[in-house]
């Protein structure tokens, strides 16, 4: 291969894994709800703020696009798309069977460190009743929730379906579902969880019970609150 080949070929893979750099950054905003959906997007400000030229973050948008996660608009922009109620509703249907599979998959074979790792998420969200901050309050609430599923799905050791629960999260995100469901959950939410996590180990089908359980109380208070059509 000519030096000119071998150039063009670094350069290819150079600006491959940049754009793959900008499109995680993205991926982990929206995910977290530091990018919400509805929102607005400057590429040129996305590029400023990551110091790297536009066409990266133009090539990760239309990835997202072709997600369907964003509609890309004139002048450098794109808008975060609303989850429709359909939408998630299947998230949630889809995220509550990976959830049960994992648990059933590695059932009576937990290693310590994994439930250490759950247990101090828990033992977080315990805590959490005396953050006097209401918004602080929710945040925390927000990513402790989010750790926690995304431990129950690793369970089942599958990269793909790791992979495959990250998508769903992006495209119905912790926030959204907190937005409708915390305040009328906030006082029982730490003590679902710790349920959870105390049949996982002795008693995962009650464990998977008491999982059912918490997704349809969530569902049924998102319902009340107000959902998107």
């Amino acid at each position: 291969m000519s030096e000119a080949s071998n150039v063009a070929e670094k350069k290819s893979v150079d600006t491959l894994s940049l754009v793959d750099r900008v499109y995680e950054t993205l991926l982990d905003r929206i995910i977290t709800g530091t990018i919400r959906y509805g929102d607005t997007i400057s590429i040129k400000k996305v590029a400023a703020e990551l110091s790297v030229s536009s066409m990266p973050v133009r090539e990760a948008m239309k990835r997202l696009e072709f997600e369907g996660v964003v509609t890309i608009k004139p002048r450098s922009a794109c808008r975060v798309r609303r989850p429709t109620r359909r939408m998630i509703l299947e998230v949630y249907e889809l995220r509550e069977a990976l959830e049960a599979f994992a648990i059933t998959r590695r059932a009576g074979r937990i290693d310590t460190a994994t439930l250490q790792r759950i247990q101090g998420i828990v033992d977080g969200m315990k805590r959490l009743s005396s953050e006097t901050n209401a918004d602080v309050r929710e945040k925390m609430a927000i990513e402790l929730d989010r750790r926690f599923h995304a431990e129950i799905i690793g369970l089942a050791g599958n990269e793909m379906l790791n992979t495959f629960s990250r998508q769903l999260s992006l495209h119905v995100n912790m926030t959204l579902m907190h937005e409708k469901t915390y305040h009328s959950l906030e006082k029982e939410w730490s003590e679902m969880h710790a349920e959870v996590l105390a049949c996982l180990q002795a008693d995962p089908l009650r464990a998977v019970q008491l999982l059912h359980e918490h997704f349809a109380r969530a569902m049924l208070l998102w319902k009340e609150n107000g959902s998107p059509e």
